[in-house]
């Protein structure tokens, strides 16, 4: 079972273009699985995407997992314009890393 409790690390890419917020909802999407208690493939998914409904844009994120299957999904009122990416966080045990799924 994955914990994603060893160091942190972001790629420079995701560093320049993710917003700090959005970056540490991702890691709290992931450690309140942890806190849950549920089993965590190493490979956790995200998919940003604009969301639109009523007039008004928000940030779609759907978290999803291999192994054993999970995805979830989270709206969110944003600020800024909403980021279309997909991007992995991968638990190697001894570190986690953030990156976006053409840097792997």
């Amino acid at each position: 079972m994955y914990r994603f409790n060893g160091n942190r690390y972001l790629t420079k890419g995701i560093q320049n273009e993710i917003p700090l917020e959005l970056q540490i909802i991702l890691w709290f999407m992931i450690d309140d699985n942890i806190k849950k208690s549920l089993n965590m493939d190493y490979l956790q998914i995200f998919e940003l995407s604009p969301y639109y409904k009523d007039d008004k844009i928000y940030q779609k994120i759907i978290h999803h997992q291999e192994v054993p299957k999970r995805k979830s999904e989270k709206i969110l009122n944003i600020f800024e314009k909403p980021i279309t990416a997909k991007i992995y966080v991968i638990d190697d045990s001894s570190h986690c890393t953030m990156l976006f799924n053409h840097e792997y």
